[in-house]
């Protein structure tokens, strides 16, 4: 075979491992990281924190990833920690949402590369760290318990929506779903952690302690601003907002049905529930924008 051909042979496979294998490499912490957070949350979903095995020789790969996974559930941490602002519970399963939005959009940028890269290693790296401080926040979530809520369960949230947002902050060129709905619904998560510390931690200086009403009403506030006022939003905002707040209309009914609250008392004097009720009719309005002439 002619030294030439063999260079050219030699010189492709060269372009291959260039082209894919070391694409797929540069992939690969972010959808380690992914696959990690979809393990704790199951974990944290389905109260398999406390997976102690009888013996070493029963324990698995996954047993011991989720070893540190307390027994506290999304449902009772709700529980232990109501709100007047805190979502139903079909709300919380944007989480496979989240979680399959982002296996395609890294799967896709790995695999199917055009002209110009998908996703950047800084966009990746952004991706790799958000999962880092989802999984650091259900580890904190899950060990808390009435009367005992970590302060990390605050402090760590904020950080997700903050690099998940990253990519959405500097011009795209590629609508990237995942980012708008991990950063959109991080951020009422964050919100919600904030509400919950006001009225069950009482750690923020000058404040203590709340009241459920005006825990709703600092919410509302905040979410209103940061989310519902941003201009220009994107349409996975605009269906996140909207969704949210319908979990939270529903949970607040639903409470008071169950608890056999007069409705006048329960909802019709609240500030909280009118206030929730602008915001819903905010995010539906913006569902349908008017055409300007």
């Amino acid at each position: 075979m002619p030294s030439n051909t063999i260079c050219k042979q030699s010189h492709k496979k060269l372009e291959f491992t260039d082209r894919v294998i070391l694409r797929i490499a540069n992939h690969a912490p972010a959808l380690l990281s992914l696959s990690y957070f979809g393990l704790i949350s199951m974990a944290s979903m389905m109260s398999m924190g406390p997976m102690a095995t009888s013996s070493a020789a029963e324990a698995t790969l996954s047993s011991v990833l989720v070893k540190t996974v307390g027994p506290t559930t999304n449902a009772a941490f709700a529980a232990a920690f109501p709100t007047f602002v805190t979502p139903a519970s079909f709300v919380f399963l944007v989480w496979p949402l989240i979680a399959v939005l982002q296996l395609i959009t890294v799967t896709i940028s790995a695999l199917f590369p055009g002209e110009e890269e998908i996703l950047s290693q800084k966009d990746l790296s952004s991706l790799t760290i958000a999962n880092l401080f989802s999984s650091a926040w259900l580890f904190a979530s899950s060990n808390a318990s009435a009367g005992n809520l970590p302060i990390s369960s605050c402090l760590v949230l904020p950080f997700v929506p903050l690099f998940s947002g990253y990519p959405l902050r500097n011009k795209p060129k590629y609508i990237l779903w995942a980012f708008q709905v991990y950063s959109s619904f991080t951020t009422l998560a964050s919100i919600l952690a904030f509400t919950v510390e006001m009225q069950y931690g009482g750690r923020i200086p000058t404040i203590g302690k709340i009241g459920s009403e005006l825990g709703g009403i600092v919410f509302l506030s905040l979410y209103s601003m940061v989310s519902l006022a941003v201009p220009n939003k994107t349409g996975a905002k605009k269906l996140v907002n909207f969704g949210a707040l319908s979990g939270i209309l529903a949970k607040r009914v639903a409470t008071v049905a169950a608890a056999g609250t007069s409705w006048f008392s329960g909802l019709f004097l609240s500030i909280t529930f009118w206030g929730t009720v602008g915001c819903w009719f905010w995010s539906l309005r913006e569902l349908f924008p008017q055409k300007s002439n």
